[in-house]
């Protein structure tokens, strides 16, 4: 039947050319961009699954960002403690040369101003090391660092204090109650004198010579301890530790309390004074051995072991012999501190290294989701290029057809 409302074979070809057209503009939009997913319609799941490996390779991205200026903070802390380090070597350097007996008073008047200078250097350095503002060897303390793709990804650095001043990490208090009154102190006599004993078995003594010279620095004139105050004991305790090893982290102190005296040490293991007492010989025997109580205080979280601030003036200090034992623990709490920057910059570098791998492998998959096939689309493009053209000649002949009837009318 031949008819000329309804071109069927127009109408086909036309419906195929539309199809064809549809596909070359997907393909050549794939060819366009690179990706074989450019809307939902493309790829549901494949687009759902993509988006979430860009939304983590995005994360593992920015972590190694944060891990690497978090090595550089580390480093920048401990390229700081390279150089306190090698100031309390030198310190401790010119304390042993301080011991020699050869030594004038010259000689150790200079030592002793290179070795307060050195120390005053150390806390300047260690308030000046910064990054990106913060102060990383002034006490900054535990600093998180995000080095994953999720919030749950942390690593924690500790940035201890490196100040003198800082101390170690706890200290152990014996307060003595009542154990040396002023009475007691004026009661004592030629050759007589003050012995304190830890709980180590070192023995401190105080003589009557060194209460007399404690006193007189404090403005008291006398010969002998008659008018004596606990703070003239006090002070002539604190000298007598500056040159006795065994207490080399003790400071004394007055108790406002009782009038008694406080003994504080800086100690790894908080509580280490045990039994510490004092007593006064060549008094009557009432006075007999003081009782203590230990105490823990809250350390800080400085790595010196021992609060160094006296060591910034000139004074005797590089000859003390307590100052060696010191300086060697100030020496040791650093070398540990910057263990624990070396361990951190590792960890960091290892993390670096992991988070590398997972961001080449996480795009391997995403590729394989996301992105076309260049060679398989060219040849689509090709194949469909050439059906449009097919189409189009065939479009036209189907037309024709029409024309056939106009014939039977002549």
């Amino acid at each position: 039947m031949t008819v000329i409302n309804t071109n069927i074979a127009a109408s086909v070809t036309a419906n195929a050319m539309k199809s064809n057209q549809r596909v070359m503009e997907n393909t050549m939009e794939r060819l366009a961009t690179g990706l074989r997913v450019n809307s939902a319609s493309d790829d549901a799941a494949g687009l759902a699954i993509g988006s979430k490996m860009e939304a983590q390779i995005r994360g593992l991205n920015q972590a190694i960002r944060n891990a690497n200026d978090g090595i550089s903070m580390v480093q920048t802390a401990d390229g700081a403690a390279i150089e306190i380090s090698e100031m309390l070597q030198r310190m401790r350097e010119l304390s042993v040369q301080a011991q020699n007996g050869t030594n004038s008073t010259n000689d150790l008047t200079n030592l002793n101003k290179e070795f307060a200078s050195l120390a005053t250097e150390i806390d300047r350095v260690a308030d000046d090391a910064t990054f990106n503002g913060k102060s990383v060897l002034s006490g900054l303390g535990n600093t998180t660092f995000n080095v994953g793709a999720d919030a749950a990804d942390d690593l924690t650095v500790a940035f201890a204090d490196f100040n003198l001043a800082a101390g170690g990490a706890s200290a152990s208090q014996a307060a003595f109650t009542s154990v040396i009154t002023v009475a007691n102190l004026q009661a004592m006599t030629d050759d007589s004198d003050i012995e304190i004993t830890d709980g180590d078995g070192n023995v401190l003594t105080v003589t009557e010579a060194a209460l007399i010279t404690a006193g007189s620095n404090n403005s008291n004139t006398f010969t002998t301890p008659a008018t004596a105050t606990i703070a003239d004991l006090v002070d002539a305790i604190n000298t007598a530790i500056s040159t006795n090893s065994g207490f080399a982290q003790m400071t004394a102190s007055a108790a406002a309390a009782d009038g008694g005296i406080v003994f504080t040490q800086q100690t790894a293991t908080v509580g280490s004074i045990t039994g510490v007492s004092a007593s006064v010989s060549g008094v009557s025997s009432t006075l007999g051995t003081g009782t203590s109580e230990t105490s823990a205080s809250s350390g800080s979280t400085g790595v010196m072991g021992a609060n160094l601030t006296s060591y910034k003036t000139a004074g005797s200090i590089a000859q003390a012999s307590g100052t060696i034992a010191a300086l060697d623990l100030a020496i040791q709490g650093v070398s540990a501190a910057r263990s624990d920057f070396g361990a951190a910059v590792n960890t960091m570098e290892y993390s670096v290294d992991n988070l590398n791998n997972a961001v080449q492998n996480t795009m391997a998959a995403k590729s394989g989701i996301m992105d076309a096939d260049y060679a398989a689309e060219t040849t689509e493009l090709a194949r469909t290029q050439i059906i449009a053209q097919a189409s189009t000649a065939m479009l036209s002949q189907a037309n024709q057809q029409a024309q056939s009837v106009l014939a039977l009318l002549k």
